[in-house]
This record gives structure tokens, C-alpha cells and sequence, in this order.
């Protein structure tokens, strides 16, 4: 291709013509600007600094600096061109205003400014979303923020739930766009979340020896990858979910593709993992998004070259004459338009950071909300205490590792159902050994989740392999078992009394130390007892069966107060050695 050794203008670049405008009116010549430096990134709020000449030390005056306009809240905007002919380069909100006064004289009125998507940044929220893909969540919270006009490529994940938890609308959405292989570019007010365009015409080709001023470009094997994938936790299938990235080969500049560099290295296809249940469709886009953060990581750079208007971030731009490692076609992520003592220049950043934007970013609230260091993780409780005073049903522990000299600190009990009057009612003892989380991270709210056993207080059953059996045993030994081999349940109390349901032997039995027992089976009821059997009723009693014997080893006697009634529709037998009646 031949090179293009000017820069295509629509005035010669001889005169460099700027000017500052606040709430829509350009400002006084009389307020002496020195120098303007605009900043344009993907993935981050655009910025500008412009530094004016300001500070009087005979009179003591800042007369630009006490001026209403360049107070916080006011919106600038920023022109830049040749000629006269100028173009805007930023639109945005006074965020900053600060003087600064040197010992050589030097004094200076710094107002810093910020797209209006600023305004997405300043607080963190909680929401939930419901049936909706992520791009119309971007457009919906976009809804929330006047000024700035959001538009979003659509993505492909339409997820049943999703939740923003204490993190600003801007980092959501920056996050969200991220693994869906979105970027998001803000300039002047509008807000556009897409993916980048590799296969757009350059926007501007800069020649080494013409019109590249400087220039720094680094290839990094380190960042390339032969593959990428993503896995997760079916847990309806009750196996692992794992899609590779299938994105098509991006052609940028270097000639050494990324797939080349990538097997030079030899590394070892690169995996992320997630532990929940994501949906294959989201795999996939994670994945496609991995494979184009690294491609587009393989040559990072920037070059200097005369203030344009026509490149941004987003923007392809051609390198020549600069070898071919590294000439060609390159991703615009950044450009600083720098304009002072009469010149204008422009920084193009190309080429893309391989890491993620919450590996770069602390997006998430601090543990304990900051309010103190927090604890992380589980930790080790012993109980000192069951009765609180403030009858908020928790109990007093100790955490070994912060010390065991202190009182100790109060905790609530998760448990296996609680309600009003209603629940699970299960209390470690004292002296027992619990598993303790904390609310928020925050050591002033712990919960126990859980008691725990080892050899020093072993369970009181022995595990294998086969776990046939659960229970519960209470500190005096009183049982309720369950048997899986046997199919069997069984309450037990420590002297022997035994209630017992058993699947295998097919009976129902209640025994006791004495001897007693009461056994329901296939067979019908028996109540065996080793002493006496007493049945009373203040009701009727009524004994009726197919066949009723009524057997002593010694005597037998009925009576009835009232009457006695024998008879039979059949034969009646009245037999004995000696048969008195009356």
C-alpha cells in the first residue's frame, strides 16, 4: 500500500486555533489559557485539564479562579482545529478547580473536567433484574442518568435474574459489557456499548519518518493464547459445562499472528472457571470475550502525531514504515489531545490491556463497608456462654486466634428452620467447638453456621464409606438413629427404652430395660412383659378376635360389678375338677 506521508486536513496545520466554552459561551481572550489535555479511553470516563494563567501576588487577586465560571457543576466544552477552523474535542462537567502557586512565580487556576457519565460513577446501588439481556439493562440504567444518551448493541444472554449488589452503575455496566466482548465508549454526553469493529477502515495512516512523531510498541507472547475456554456447575445435569471460544482470527498489525506466538509460548490452554450454573450461551460469550481481549493485546502501544479530529477510541488507524513486527492495521483504546504554546498534538493509544476490568478495579464495597479491618473467611469458635442477657437468643464465644484472655463476642445461630415462636432448637454446649462467619465481613456480627467434630471430640458414630447411618445423640445419650441399611429408625434413651421401626425385620417394637415389649408384625401385636400387665379403662373395654383364649398359669377371675353376661350362639363349655354356680 503506498504511504501517505501528510496527514489529511481541512486546513494546513501551520496555526493551531482553540478555544474553551462554559455553559455554551466561549470565554474572554482576557483569561489566558496555557494548556489543554483531553483524554479519551474504552472503558473510562473521558477527561480534560485545562490550565489557565492566573494569580496576582501584588493584588492578592485569582481573578479567573474567583470568576463564576469555572466552578464546579458548569459544563465545558472544548474546540480544537487550524485556522480557526475548529471542531469540538470534548464536552463535559467542571469536577475539580484548584490553584497552584511555585516559587519561581508561577501561578495557575487547574480546572478539571468529566463526561457527563461521571454522573454513573459517584454511587454505588442494588438492583435486581428480571428477564432482560444485558444490553437492555444497560440501556434501562442509562434511563436514570439525564444527559447522557446510552445505546447498546444488542448481546446475546437473556438471564433470568441478575443483580447489581453496592457497585456504581458505571462499573456494572463496564463489567457486564466486558465478558459479553463489549466496550464502552463515552464521548461528549453519549454513552455507546458495542463491540469493537476490527475489519473498519483506518481512520488515519501515519507514516514513520513523516508523520509519526514518536512512537513506543511492545509484542508480549506472554499475553497470547492458544485457546480459551469457560466452565461451570451444571448442577441439574450434575456435571461440568465447558465451551471453547470459537471468535474468528482478528487481522492486525505484526506478522506474527497471535496464534503463532501463542504456540511459541507453549502455554497451556487457558481455562476460567465459574463455580454456579451459567448458561452455555453466556460460556460461550465469556469465552469469545477472553480470546478478543488477548488477540487485541498482543501489540500495546501509543504514537504521537499532529491533533486530528477524526480518531477515536474504536477507530482503526494504519502503521507504516516501522518494520513488520508491527506495521499494519491496530485497535485505537485511548488518544490525549495535548494542545500548548501554539501546537497540537495527539497521543493514540493501540492495542488493548489483556486484563479484566475488575482485576484492574476494586468495583466491589469494601469488606465490613470499611468501617473497621474486616475477617475473612470461616473461623474457629468455642462457646462460653448460652444465656444472653439481651434475650436475642445468641451465645458467647471465643476466637482462638484473636485471643483467648478477652470475654469473648456474641453471635447468632443460623439454624436448620427459625420463626416467631417456631423453629429447630439446637445449642452447642459449652466448651464445644463451632464454625463461625461474620455479616459483611464485619467481626462485630458473627453467626454460627455450624458445630464441629475431630479426635479430641469425636462423633458418636463411626463414618465409612457405606454412611448407612444418621443421627442425633444428645449429651446424655439419648438417640434418634437412622439406619439406611436396615431401613430402620430408632429412638433410644440411655437406660434402654426403645422405640423401633424396621423395614427389614418388617416390625414396629417398643422395649425397655425391664423385659417389656410391644412388637407389631406381619404376625399381628405382641405385649410380652417379664412382670405384670395391667389394662384399665375408665370407658368400655372390648375384647373381640376370630378366636379369643384367655390362658392362666395359675387362677383366673372376671368379674362385673353389675352383671356378668356369658353366652354363645353355639355350644357353651363350663369344665372343672369341680364346677360350683351359686
Amino acid at each position: 500500500m503506498p504511504r501517505n506521508r501528510t496527514i489529511p486536513l481541512s486546513r494546513t496545520p501551520s496555526v493551531v486555533s482553540s478555544s474553551v466554552k462554559i455553559n455554551g459561551e466561549e470565554i474572554a481572550r482576557t483569561f489566558l489559557v496555557h494548556s489543554i489535555v483531553v483524554n479519551k479511553e474504552i472503558n473510562r470516563i473521558p477527561r480534560a485539564k485545562v490550565i489557565l494563567i492566573d494569580g496576582d501576588s501584588s493584588s492578592g487577586n485569582f481573578r479567573a479562579s474567583n470568576d463564576s465560571l469555572f466552578i464546579p457543576g458548569n459544563e465545558m466544552e472544548i474546540l480544537s482545529g487550524y485556522q480557526r477552523d475548529v471542531q469540538t474535542i470534548f464536552k463535559g462537567i467542571i469536577i475539580k478547580h484548584s490553584i497552584k502557586i511555585r516559587n519561581n512565580g508561577t501561578t495557575a487556576l487547574i480546572v478539571e473536567c468529566r463526561d457527563k457519565a461521571i454522573r454513573m460513577t459517584t454511587t454505588r446501588k442494588s438492583r435486581h433484574f428480571y428477564q432482560l439481556r444485558d444490553s437492555e439493562i444497560f440501556t434501562n440504567i442509562g434511563e436514570d442518568h439525564n444527559g447522557i444518551e446510552t445505546r447498546a448493541e444488542a448481546t446475546t444472554v437473556t438471564h433470568k435474574e441478575l443483580v447489581q449488589f453496592q457497585t456504581s452503575d458505571w462499573d456494572f455496566i463496564v463489567t457486564r459489557a466486558e465478558v459479553n466482548g463489549k466496550m464502552c465508549f463515552a464521548d461528549d454526553g453519549q454513552l455507546e456499548i458495542k463491540a469493537p469493529n476490527l475489519n473498519q477502515d483506518p481512520a488515519l495512516s501515519l507514516v514513520y519518518g513523516a508523520t509519526i512523531l514518536e512512537l513506543d510498541a511492545e509484542m508480549d507472547g506472554r499475553d497470547q493464547l492458544q485457546n480459551g475456554s469457560s466452565k461451570a456447575w451444571d448442577y441439574a445435569e450434575q456435571q461440568v459445562t465447558e465451551k471453547e471460544a470459537d471468535s474468528e482470527p482478528a487481522s492486525l498489525n505484526g506478522n506474527i499472528s497471535s496464534e503463532q506466538l501463542a504456540q511459541a509460548m507453549g502455554f497451556a490452554p487457558y481455562v476460567q472457571a465459574h463455580g454456579g450454573k451459567r448458561e452455555e450461551t453466556e460460556l460461550q460469550a465469556w469465552s469469545n470475550a477472553l480470546m478478543l481481549k488477548r488477540k487485541l493485546a498482543k501489540i500495546r502501544g501509543k504514537v504521537k502525531c499532529t491533533g486530528v479530529h477524526d480518531v477515536k477510541p474504536g477507530n482503526m488507524i494504519e502503521l507504516q514504515g516501522i518494520g513488520e513486527r508491527f506495521n499494519g492495521r491496530t485497535f485505537v483504546s485511548g488518544i490525549q489531545h495535548h494542545i500548548a504554546d501554539g501546537t497540537w498534538q495527539m497521543d493514540i493509544q493501540f492495542g488493548c490491556d489483556p486484563e479484566w476490568f475488575t482485576e484492574k478495579h476494586t468495583i466491589s464495597q469494601q469488606p465490613a463497608s470499611g468501617l473497621l479491618a474486616a475477617v475473612s473467611g470461616l473461623q474457629v469458635g468455642i462457646v462460653e456462654q448460652l444465656n444472653d442477657p439481651d434475650s436475642e437468643d445468641r451465645l458467647k464465644l471465643k476466637l482462638p486466634l484473636a485471643g483467648t484472655s478477652d470475654e469473648g463476642i456474641w453471635a447468632r445461630i443460623a439454624s436448620l428452620d427459625a420463626g416467631n415462636e417456631r423453629g429447630a432448637f439446637f445449642r452447642p454446649e459449652i466448651g464445644d467447638e463451632v464454625i463461625v462467619g461474620f455479616i459483611n465481613d464485619d467481626p462485630r456480627d458473627a453467626v454460627v453456621l455450624g458445630m464441629l467434630n475431630s479426635s479430641a471430640k469425636p462423633a458418636p458414630f463411626r463414618a465409612n464409606d457405606d454412611n448407612h447411618l444418621k443421627g442425633f445423640v444428645s449429651r446424655s445419650g439419648m438417640k434418634l438413629v437412622f439406619d439406611d441399611d436396615k431401613k430402620s429408625v430408632t429412638v433410644e434413651t440411655p437406660s434402654g427404652k426403645k422405640i423401633t421401626a424396621d423395614e427389614d425385620k418388617g416390625e414396629i417394637k417398643l422395649s425397655d430395660e425391664h423385659g417389656n415389649t410391644i412388637a407389631m408384625d406381619s404376625n399381628g401385636i405382641t405385649l410380652e412383659s417379664a412382670r405384670d400387665i395391667k389394662i384399665k379403662s375408665s370407658g368400655d373395654f372390648t375384647l373381640e378376635g376370630m378366636r379369643v383364649d384367655i390362658k392362666a398359669s395359675a387362677s383366673l377371675t372376671a368379674e362385673g360389678s353389675a352383671g356378668t353376661n356369658i353366652k354363645s350362639s353355639g355350644i357353651t363349655e363350663i369344665k372343672g375338677s369341680l364346677v360350683r354356680i351359686n
